[in-house]
């Protein structure tokens, strides 16, 4: 994510924002909503514009702490982009996905 703005709380728990994100050198705008809360055990946002997503966030107690699963769904501009970009873009998110978690661990174990 290059940059978040316009972050605002919504009335059934979670938040929305707009963001901005570089792919493959080019700039997509897009906003995301929280569309499911469940305190302490799931939140699920969805964008609908830029890069489709939904990302599914689940908690479960493990151990003394807490076990995070996160699986992201979306859908590469490919039109935009072009067949051969899709693999590498995909490449590069699933690797953000992974620093962006342990990243998270690092912060909650601090």
């Amino acid at each position: 994510m290059e940059q978040i703005k316009e972050v605002g709380s919504l009335p059934s728990c979670g938040t929305s924002f707009k963001w901005v994100y570089k792919m493959a050198g080019m700039r997509i705008d897009g906003a995301l909503d929280t569309v499911k809360f469940i305190a302490n055990q799931r939140i699920t946002t969805k964008s609908k514009s830029g890069i489709e997503n939904t990302l599914p966030w689940n908690f479960q107690p493990e151990a003394g702490g807490t076990h995070v699963n996160l699986q992201v769904e979306y859908t590469v501009p490919v039109p935009v982009l072009g067949k051969l970009a899709e693999a590498v873009i995909i490449r590069q998110n699933d690797h953000e996905a992974e620093v962006l978690l342990a990243n998270l661990k690092a912060k909650m174990e601090a």
